[in-house]
């Protein structure tokens, strides 16, 4: 007999698949391709070491403190049925395992949805590094994993600030939707106390500052940023049929030059089919547009590494 508990998360990730659309795509099992894989011996804790592990996982250890973003390592994302993830399966492997995966300091998620809140892998670290690790949510977001042995679990809204692990960390705000089961109060549809948010950050320690975008569409609030910003994490893919929540390559650069990044590293494509354009679309588009920016493209695929030193 299945716990009341355990009834009410399955429906909630079985919702979550018509709450964000292009998740549940019915697909193929494709032939996982094996990325670069970093090495973890090569990281100091002089500057940023910055690696795109796969989708919006991104592994930065910032002079010393490890953060993960938007954990997603396993080889689909979607909703339990007896034991099996039913869901859209990546075509290329994460460049770190879930057992390769450094403790993280801290876990920043940027929104509730299932490819960037996914439960099988929060609950995966949670257990794997039991009271250990710190994790940092939007609004209204928290809710979805207060069960699982996390050492602190914090809610930030746009602007909010904090210091963790000698890191400064603030929520930003960004152009999405926030809903993971369908008729959920979101942000977007004008519920502004109770909607689910999404977020994305600014991390800053000793002079370096960088940015995860999370999800967003285009929108001017980067613009809003003071000082310049060293490394700007932004999604460049999903965006054909989706661009009232996604932006697409260019847009994505104009954000990161609305912050003046001098590097920007792009997420949120060649992971997994979540929408129609082809797969080098996203990374082609974003290189053509590059030509005339003084931003540098930091990254081009899963496993890439950007180092910045102290200066």
């Amino acid at each position: 007999m299945l716990s009341r508990r355990t009834l009410v998360r399955t429906a909630v990730l079985a919702g979550a698949g018509l709450a964000v659309r292009p998740a549940l795509r019915a697909q193929s099992a494709p032939a996982l391709i094996h990325p670069i894989q970093p090495d973890l011996d090569q990281v100091h804790d002089q500057g940023a070491w910055v690696c795109w592990i796969g989708h919006s996982t991104v592994l930065i250890n910032l002079f010393g403190t490890w953060i993960l973003t938007d954990p997603v390592l396993f080889d689909n994302f979607g909703f339990r049925i007896l034991g099996v993830t039913v869901g859209p399966r990546r075509y290329i492997r994460p460049a770190l395992t879930l057992e390769q995966i450094p403790r993280p300091d801290i876990v920043l998620l940027s929104h509730a949805h299932i490819d960037h809140m996914d439960l099988r892998t929060l609950s995966a670290i949670a257990e794997r590094f039991r009271n250990q690790v710190d994790v940092i949510t939007a609004t209204n977001t928290s809710d979805v994993i207060n069960d699982m042995p996390w050492r602190n679990l914090n809610e930030m809204d746009w602007t909010d600030t904090a210091t963790i692990h000698g890191c400064s960390v603030q929520a930003l705000q960004v152009k999405h939707n926030g809903n993971r089961l369908p008729g959920e109060p979101c942000r977007s549809d004008g519920y502004r106390r109770t909607g689910r948010s999404y977020n994305g950050y600014i991390l800053e320690r000793n002079g370096i500052r960088i940015v995860f975008g999370g999800d967003t569409a285009y929108t001017t609030s980067f613009r809003d940023i003071k000082g310049d910003v060293d490394v700007a994490i932004m999604p460049i893919g999903a965006y054909q049929g989706y661009h009232e929540d996604h932006c697409t390559p260019e847009e994505s650069l104009a954000m990161a030059e609305m912050m003046r990044a001098r590097h920007v590293v792009p997420v949120h494509h060649a992971t997994f089919n979540m929408s129609p354009e082809p797969r080098l679309e996203p990374i082609m588009r974003l290189r053509r547009a590059m030509k005339s920016s003084t931003t540098q493209l930091a990254t081009q695929g899963i496993g890439d590494v950007l180092r910045v030193d102290a200066t």
